[in-house]
């Protein structure tokens, strides 16, 4: 029901890019750095939330205007805040853990976010269709969300060796290929149904790469919550938990579908 009710107006809002896309993205920034900032906490890190937010909502506004150096500019002054904090209020109390964690979030949560802005905008940058980065967006998120489904419901009934048992008990090497497949079966639809200009072989690599780091992305996040004792990142979206929960596979794919858009497609 979720699903369903969430779905279509991400795609949606996807599709139409521009300044609702944006506030789509800024939004899941601000309640992804909430829950992560909460996790923190149960591992009695100290984390500035309100500075947090700031700086990552001003590395999603950056990225929709595409100015990388001010990118650079927002990560130094958020690198001279937290130092700045941690001396002032903390000492030499968890130094590195209080500021690491406090750049880590911004490069986990926003910046890895502002890579899906980056694909949305990219038709601008490169002069074509401004409607092919929803395109794009789309093929995104029909990849991750088809390779989950599978991943899920075959790996569930017939999964017998565990993937990585340390961090999620639950996956399986059946699962996990499972999704692989999902992932490539929704690149050939998309190609037919909607990216007949581009071509199979590209979308069948992208597939490929979405497939394998989204897992990565997944195992992250489940790492995450496994050292903090949650099951879930929060309980915002009933039956599937939490932001991080829901987007921690398409955190780590939208960078390097970025990358191979850039520099191989649109070369």
């Amino acid at each position: 029901l979720v699903a369903l009710l969430f779905g279509p107006p991400l795609l949606v809002l996807s599709y139409l890019g521009n300044i609702y896309f944006l506030i789509l993205v800024l939004l899941l920034i601000l309640l992804a750095l909430w829950e992560l900032c909460d996790i923190f906490k149960l591992k009695g890190i100290n984390t500035p939330k309100i500075p947090l937010l700031v700086f990552g909502i001003s590395i999603g506004v950056a990225s929709y205007f595409t100015y990388e150096v001010n990118l650079l500019l927002i990560i130094f002054c958020s690198l001279l805040y937290v130092g700045f904090f941690q001396i002032i209020t903390q000492g030499t109390s968890k130094a590195v853990s209080n500021m690491s964690s406090f750049m880590f979030g911004l490069i986990y949560v926003p910046l890895l976010f502002s890579f899906l802005i980056l694909i949305r905008e990219l038709p601008g940058v490169i002069k074509v269709d401004y409607q092919v980065g929803g395109l794009w967006i789309i093929f995104i998120l029909f990849c991750v969300w088809l390779s989950d489904t599978l991943a899920y419901f075959i790996g569930a009934p017939l999964g017998k060796h565990k993937l990585c048992p340390g961090i999620s008990p639950k996956k399986s090497v059946e699962g996990f290929f499972a999704g692989l497949s999902g992932s490539v079966i929704a690149a050939i639809i998309s190609h037919y149904a909607f990216l007949n200009f581009i071509s199979l072989i590209h979308l069948l690599i992208l597939s490929v790469i979405i497939g394998i780091v989204g897992l990565a992305g997944d195992l992250v996040e489940s790492s995450f919550k496994r050292e903090a004792n949650l099951k879930d990142s929060s309980n915002i979206l009933p039956g599937h938990g939490g932001v991080l929960d829901r987007f921690d596979s398409l955190l780590f794919v939208a960078a390097p579908v970025y990358f191979y858009l850039k520099f191989v497609i649109y070369r």
